[in-house]
């Protein structure tokens, strides 16, 4: 059988190995959290803010940055329409509107003119999305969010290490969150983590994280509704690990992504999504648009790609055509991504060789 070539896929070294043991053995008792507490802090001396509170998962640390505003009913939050729904279930679990923005056509990424549409008297805030790792427009975001006294989250799940001119994705809203799930590029098999360089929020947001606990009036007592999204000791150590690795995880990431390039440039079927200028991806996921091809043809390629042991996926379905949701913009961008858009693999144990099995079956299915 042939090598199987996974979408992603961590990269694991002793320094995972011996974090991992050493949590194991040591991380309890008075270390209990010794590992959680080097995260928050490597995290946020990575990015550039002040405070971090380490989760379970991404979709935990989103929720956090949502709640702890917070928003409610009467608010609406401006969501790109082309995400892992995480990003709109975390404002959807507030009670919070969704008003689906489209996406830009070269990064994936949500365009502000949308943005700009979308805002009414109950916009609250904006929850962009750094796409498949490639920063959003943050200049032009900060200024819509600055004109109309809005909050900006950065979902920022795939993007650890991605930069737009010159600073960390991450750094630039009110709060940003990270994922270390399995397919990223730094991976704990889950974890998230939720940042802020206001005081004020993050204490919000680490309250509800802890059960709503203050033992104001007796031990465990909770003053008000919260969630158990602490991260673990365990899980944690294997994210430090990762994370004191970012640099070399992204240089093969931009590797991987730059052999496709070479490959694929020139093939007048393919756009390859690029980094802009001023930017840096970190190219978690190298994605394509195959823009005269149909929908069937784009799932038949994947299929037969599949057939091959090739593991790549296609694009998100549009959030707001979910039942949870109403769509209120058409966002042609976001329709036409979904329907021609391919992901290609980028898992950490792939070799120039197998980017080059790959490009050459694509093409042959092209």
């Amino acid at each position: 059988m042939n090598k199987r070539i996974s979408f992603a896929g961590p990269s694991i070294t002793d320094k995972e190995i011996s974090y991992v043991l050493d949590a194991v053995q040591f991380g309890w008792y008075e270390n209990y959290d010794n590992y959680t507490k080097k995260l928050e802090k490597a995290v946020s001396e990575y990015i550039g803010v002040n405070f971090a509170i380490a989760t379970h998962c991404c979709t935990q640390a989103l929720h956090l940055a949502a709640a702890a505003l917070p928003l409610g009913e009467d608010d609406e939050v401006i969501v790109a329409d082309f995400s892992w729904v995480a990003t709109a279930y975390a404002v959807a679990y507030t009670g919070a509107t969704c008003v689906f923005a489209d996406i830009d056509p070269d990064t994936w990424t949500i365009d502000p003119e949308s943005i700009r549409k979308a805002i009414t008297p109950k916009t609250k805030a904006i929850m962009l999305v750094h796409t498949f790792g490639h920063p959003a427009e943050m200049d032009e975001i900060m200024a819509i969010a600055k004109e109309h006294d809005l909050f900006v989250i950065e979902d920022a799940a795939p993007a650890l290490g991605a930069e737009y001119k010159g600073k960390k994705t991450g750094s630039f809203g009110n709060s940003s969150c990270f994922s270390f799930q399995g397919a990223k590029m730094a991976v704990s098999g889950e974890g998230g983590i939720f940042l802020t360089n206001d005081e004020e929020y993050y204490n919000r947001a680490l309250l509800l994280a802890n059960m709503g606990r203050t033992d104001s009036k007796a031990v465990f007592w909770s003053d008000s509704l919260g969630y158990q999204y602490t991260i673990g000791n365990l899980t944690a150590a294997l994210a430090l690990a990762q994370l004191e690795r970012a640099e070399d995880l992204m240089k093969k990431k931009r590797e991987l992504f730059q052999r496709y390039y070479d490959h694929l440039k020139d093939i007048k079927d393919i756009k390859i999504v690029k980094e802009k200028e001023d930017c840096k991806s970190n190219y978690c996921y190298p994605s394509i648009l195959l823009p005269k091809h149909s929908r069937e043809q784009r799932d038949h390629i994947l299929y037969q790609l599949k057939q091959s042991n090739i593991h790549a996926r296609p694009a998100f379905p549009r959030m707001s055509c979910f039942p949870e949701f109403e769509a209120r913009f058409d966002n042609p961008v976001a329709t036409m991504v979904e329907e021609k858009g391919i992901s290609l693999p980028s898992a950490a144990n792939m070799t120039q060789e197998d980017v080059d099995l790959v490009c050459q079956k694509l093409i042959t299915l092209l």
